[in-house]
């Protein structure tokens, strides 16, 4: 079997486990589900956009939570677990998209079938992918719409004259801009391919015309959000009751020994909350205040127990320790093909192909890292948060792979297959973990909703949780 057909053959295992989970996973389980559900369903019942402020998650460009609408009032009448998969349906159709995205991009700069391969398997298979994939939200969509972006920038960085290229990348990018805050990092990659001295009129009107696309698909969002909000990126985390459940992880104030320390104890306890027995609530993990430490274990395991849960402190941390020490090698193969992606981008002066990877990533890490300064609540500083990155992660893995000598090549694509293998059996509900309990109840889920003016989030919990 060709190295292309083993991959088609992966993609389908992986989009039936992605099913799987978004239907066995109980809802109001991930990141702000609640809010997003909430959301949608106001998208759905008002047959318009509420406010930016209105509830939890409404702030959010609203085209995720569109796409759950409609996929929530497609499937509802087949029963609250069907409705559950339709709203959860962009996530998870976003993120298989990163990982198609990545075997295409992987495969433009030169990398084998086989190499291209694995690179968009480990893309598919790393935790933060699998449980965005099954998530109420906008994460997911955005990075499948970013990586999107990114396959049409790059050849057009290679040619700028070439309008259908342009308009695919203002679209792509647009949308994701239009989905969550973070596909304005594409929106600015859109902007490379045309800042060069020797552009001419073909080029000058496929950069006009990839402008114009962005603006009339994202323009509105913006533009809504200051006519209402006065700021064109309005949050809600400030706000009651948000504020306040941020506030539960937050330790300190930020310190640059946050961004530089490394403390060995993050590879002993993969978890930021210290559990009792029973599962109590038992304090905040110190070693996640490192923001590397965090962002390394969101990437490879469930540091805030979305599906990890447990009932006594050491659950699921044996097999956290194996995920975080698995995710090593392909972690340190992205380490190395980032850094080619850079150096050729600096010896061409930004004219590589790889320049609109390579400022889209810079963008998103000094994104990341500037918003965990400013608020320096653990809940800032999750991995999900640089999930456009995705395919230009695979990308750096795959030129990273390509780096080493053959023998080298083959334990580092051996052992990165081992640990996507390992964390797409983890994360399989019901293999490792049991489909987690909502152990917030519908009572306090209505009562929150309530104490939301606007929010639609006690309804969606009454028909989505069984």
């Amino acid at each position: 079997m060709t190295a292309r057909r083993t991959f088609v053959a992966l993609l389908v295992l992986v989009a039936a486990q992605y099913v799987w989970n978004a239907a066995a996973q109980r809802a109001f389980w991930g990141f702000d589900e609640g809010g997003h559900a909430g959301f949608a369903l106001a998208i759905r019942e008002e047959r318009g956009l509420p406010h930016p402020l209105s509830g939890w998650s409404s702030f959010h460009p609203p085209l995720a939570h569109a796409l759950a609408a409609a996929g929530w009032a497609a499937l509802e009448p087949l029963g609250p677990r069907a409705a559950l998969v339709g709203v959860r349906l962009p996530s998870l159709l976003g993120v298989l998209a990163a990982g198609l995205a990545t075997f295409a991009l992987a495969r433009r700069f030169g990398g084998s079938e086989r190499i291209a391969a694995v690179a968009a398997v480990l893309t598919l298979c790393v935790p933060v992918a699998q449980l965005s994939a099954s998530m109420i939200g906008n994460e997911g969509l955005g990075a499948g719409l970013a990586a999107l972006a990114l396959c049409a920038l790059v050849p057009l960085q290679a040619d700028p004259r070439r309008l259908r290229l342009a308009l695919a990348a203002g679209l792509f990018a647009g949308l994701a801009a239009a989905t969550k805050y973070t596909g304005l990092w594409s929106v600015a990659a859109c902007a490379l391919p045309f800042l060069r001295r020797d552009l001419d009129r073909r080029g000058l009107r496929a950069g006009l015309a990839c402008a114009a696309v962005v603006l009339a698909v994202a323009g509105p969002v913006y533009l809504r959000n200051f006519l209402l909000t006065g700021t064109p990126l309005p949050m809600t985390r400030t706000l009651e009751p948000m504020r306040t459940g941020e506030a539960l992880l937050f330790v300190r104030e930020r310190q640059l020994a946050d961004y530089l320390a490394v403390p060995w104890s993050c590879g002993q306890y993969p978890y930021v909350a210290v559990v009792a027995e029973g599962g109590a609530w038992a304090g905040i993990n110190p070693a996640m205040q490192s923001v590397p430490c965090l962002a390394y274990a969101g990437a490879w395991y469930d540091p805030f127990g979305l599906r990890a849960t447990r009932e006594d402190p050491a659950e699921g941390v044996a097999l956290g320790v194996l995920l975080l020490f698995a995710g090593l090698v392909p972690t340190l193969l992205v380490a190395l093909g980032s850094a080619r992606l850079l150096a050729r981008t600096l010896r061409s002066r930004g004219r590589a192909a790889e320049a609109p990877l390579v400022l889209h990533g810079m963008l998103g890490v000094a994104s990341f890292l500037a918003f965990t300064w400013a608020a320096p609540s653990l809940a800032a500083a999750k991995t999900s948060y640089l999930l456009p990155l995705l395919a230009t992660s695979g990308v750096a893995f795959a030129l990273g792979c390509d780096a080493l000598p053959r023998a080298a090549r083959r334990a580092g694509i051996a052992l990165s297959l081992a640990a996507a293998a390992l964390a797409f059996v983890v994360f399989t509900t019901g293999v490792a973990f049991a489909p987690a309990r909502t152990q917030i109840s519908l009572s306090y889920w209505t009562a929150l909703g309530n104490a939301l003016p606007g929010s639609h989030v006690a309804e969606a919990a009454r028909r989505l949780l069984e």
